[in-house]
Parts: C-alpha cells; sequence; structure tokens
C-alpha cells in the first residue's frame, strides 16, 4: 500500500483508539516494516505517531481505570486488592530494587572509569608537584652559581669599563693619522 494522505489519516486514527502499532497496520493494510520505514523517513510522520498513540494510550489508561472502579463498586476483592496495593500508601508493598547482571556490569564498568579517572588526576597532580619542586631546585641551583660567580662578574664589569669604547678608538685613530700627516 501507497503512503497517501488518506492512509496516514486512517492509521493515526487508529492509532488513537487502539494504540498497538501491530494491530492498527493489519487494520490499515500495511507491514510493520513499512510503518517503522516511514516514520523513520518522515520525521512528521513520526511525531503525528507519537502523539496519536499518546492519546490512544491515554484512552486505554481511562478505559482501565474505570474498569477498576466498575470492579471495586460491585465489590469484586480483586479490584479492590488492586487498587489499594497501588494507590494507598498503608496498603503498598515495600519498594523492592532488583537487579540483573546487566546493571552490575554497567556499575563495575563506571567504578573502574571512576577510578581510572581519578588515578590519572592524581597522577597529574603528583608530576606537577614533581615539576615545581624540580623548578625550585633549578632555581636554587643558578642562584648557588650567581653567588659563587659573583667576583667574576665583578671583574669582568670592571673590565669592560676600563675598555675604549669605539668611539673613543676611531677618535684616537684619526688623531694618529692627523699627526702622520703634518
Amino acid at each position: 500500500m501507497k503512503k497517501t494522505p488518506r492512509t496516514i489519516k486512517k492509521l493515526l486514527e487508529e492509532l488513537e483508539r487502539t494504540p498497538l502499532i501491530q494491530a492498527v497496520c493489519e487494520k490499515v493494510g500495511i507491514s510493520r516494516n513499512t510503518f517503522y520505514r516511514w516514520a523513520k523517513e518522515d520525521t512528521r510522520f513520526a511525531e503525528q505517531v507519537n502523539e496519536a498513540l499518546s492519546l490512544g494510550t491515554g484512552v486505554v489508561n481511562d478505559i482501565a481505570v474505570s474498569n477498576v472502579l466498575n470492579g471495586i463498586q460491585k465489590g469484586d476483592p480483586m479490584y479492590t486488592k488492586y487498587w489499594l496495593s497501588h494507590k494507598h500508601p498503608d496498603f503498598r508493598r515495600p519498594f523492592v530494587v532488583k537487579y540483573d547482571s546487566d546493571d552490575i556490569i554497567l556499575h563495575r564498568q563506571r567504578v573502574k572509569e571512576r577510578s581510572q579517572l581519578l588515578r590519572m588526576e592524581s597522577d597529574a597532580y603528583t608530576e606537577l608537584i614533581q615539576h615545581d619542586e624540580e623548578y625550585i631546585q633549578e632555581r636554587k641551583r643558578i642562584k648557588e652559581l650567581f653567588k659563587k660567580n659573583a667576583h667574576r662578574r665583578t671583574e669582568y664589569q670592571e673590565h669592560q669599563n676600563t675598555k675604549p669604547t669605539e668611539r673613543e678608538r676611531m677618535k684616537e685613530l684619526v688623531q694618529r693619522r692627523n699627526m702622520r700627516n703634518q
């Protein structure tokens, strides 16, 4: 069957009445694969389907609650027990958490990942501290060398101060040449 506006309208109306995709597909005359392909290819159609399913689920829920209330009014203990165990806090069973193997595996993976992250952070912090300590030690070593060589620096500076500058040397050369030419 082709995807026509009429087919889509009929499909959406049926989903609002009966929110079961398989049943609606059979009633409209399309396969489930076709239905899911249409939903995958057309986002607007997928949104309309979700809305229709939501409305249909609401209708079925209303009918179910109505049936439970009718059963309670008729005095049926099964409906009364159901209502109290689900809606009344004094009759609810204690909440029990059930774990399956997938939950345990996922939890172990998360714990392992978290411990790896903590280890990496710790290693980075340790490396940073070591780097800082090495830097401090290097600075101390340079200061010590600077202090040890202080006398050499002063000798070099004194030597530089006694050395004639380039300008003074040029003046001296000019004076010598002038003396020769006279």
